[in-house]
This record gives C-alpha cells, structure tokens and sequence, in this order.
C-alpha cells in the first residue's frame, strides 16, 4: 500500500518580467506553507520519497515545509503545473471525452500511463513513484491541475467533477494505492491554516480557467 500526500503550493504572484515558471510565493504564501510544515511536524508525518514541481513557487513551498520536518525535496519533473503549449490540446481533448467516446480507454488506464498532454506526464511520475514505494508514504508538492488531474486519472467516472473542483494553496490531499486500487482519504484539507485559509477566488482552478496561481 502505498499513501500519496498532495500538497498544492502556497500562494504566489507573477511579478513584472516574471513567468509563471518563475513566480514566487507571497508572504502569505511563506506563511501558508510554514503553518503546513508544523502541522505536518506535530503530525509526526515522515515521507519515504518526499518531492517538489520544479517551479519556483512549489519548490519553495517545499524547502519551507521540509525544514520544519527534516526532509529536503526532490525536484520532479513531470509534476509542474499544466504548460502553455499543452492547453489548447488539454481544452480539447476534454471537450471530446465528453461525448462519452473515452470513457472506455479511461476506464481501463485508470492508475496506468495514459495519452493525455497533462495527465499523460503526471501519470508516468505517479506511476514510477508508487513502484519505488509500494509501502510508503509519499508527498509531492505540485499545483492545482496537477492535483485535480490526478484525482480525474484515478477516478475516471468523475473526471467532470474533478476537472471543475477547486484547489486551496496549502491544501493537502491523500489518497492511498492499494494493488492497484486508489481510496480517497481526504481532498482539500485547509484547517490547518486557521484564518489563513484562502478565498474561494483564491483557491479557484478549473480545468477550463486558471485564475491567478
């Protein structure tokens, strides 16, 4: 068995001549992911594999939560947050699943590597990961799509409903793998951010609109 612990990164904001890749966290998300990081220390969480988007703002996350519980992340590639070029391919793919034609192959690939410009890549990750600890713990910062693309690869029958969720920064999400079979643990847990949980605005991703990081 094998307990995957999404964790979305905190809050950030693109500066002037800043990309998304670049955008680094505010304030308010340094502070996010310091009230995390002792939740997970108070917890006693300890990861087998412990890993981090490769963007600014959830490498940051990451570094600020594994202070306080003693892991330095790995950076993943694989696990960033849905990219230019892949959009306009990710828009229309889901606009076509919907008239029920994928449903099948989705079905079938459930926990497997799929053809799919965001899904396809974070599936290879997952899948990697959960071979290398089919008996651990393991925690990936990542973002919003990330998470919810995830969430819509393991439980494919309610791919519309995750693609239209939302996704607090510093949210924490688990889900555990048993031979091949995901349960949803728990999704969007923000509690432990007191008065520092974020907005409805935002906190907002779709699969058809990003609004702000």
């Amino acid at each position: 068995m094998t307990e995957l612990v999404l964790i979305r990164h905190g809050n950030a904001k693109k500066l002037q001549g800043e990309t998304y890749v670049t955008a680094p966290l505010t304030e308010l998300g340094r502070r996010q992911a310091e009230l995390t990081g002792e939740f997970l220390k108070h917890a006693g969480a300890r990861f087998d594999g412990f890993y981090s988007s490769p963007l600014k703002r959830a490498f940051e996350t990451a570094t600020i939560i594994g202070a306080h519980i003693g892991q330095t992340p790995i950076v993943r590639n694989g696990i960033q947050e849905m990219e230019y070029r892949e959009i306009p391919l990710t828009v229309a793919l889901e606009l076509f699943a919907r008239t029920r034609v994928l449903d099948r192959y989705f079905e079938t690939h459930a926990g497997k590597v799929v053809r799919h410009p965001l899904m396809g890549r974070v599936s290879r990750v997952l899948v990697e990961l959960v071979c290398a600890h089919p008996q651990g713990r393991v925690a990936l910062v990542v973002h919003g799509g990330v998470i919810l693309s995830v969430l819509a690869w393991y439980f494919p029958r309610e791919r519309r409903h995750w693609w239209r969720a939302a996704v607090g920064n510093c949210s924490i999400t688990r889900l555990e793998i048993s031979a091949g079979q995901p349960t949803l643990l728990a999704f969007d847990e923000l509690a432990h951010l007191g008065e520092l949980q974020p907005s409805a605005h935002q906190a907002n991703y779709s699969f058809s609109a990003q609004r702000g990081l």
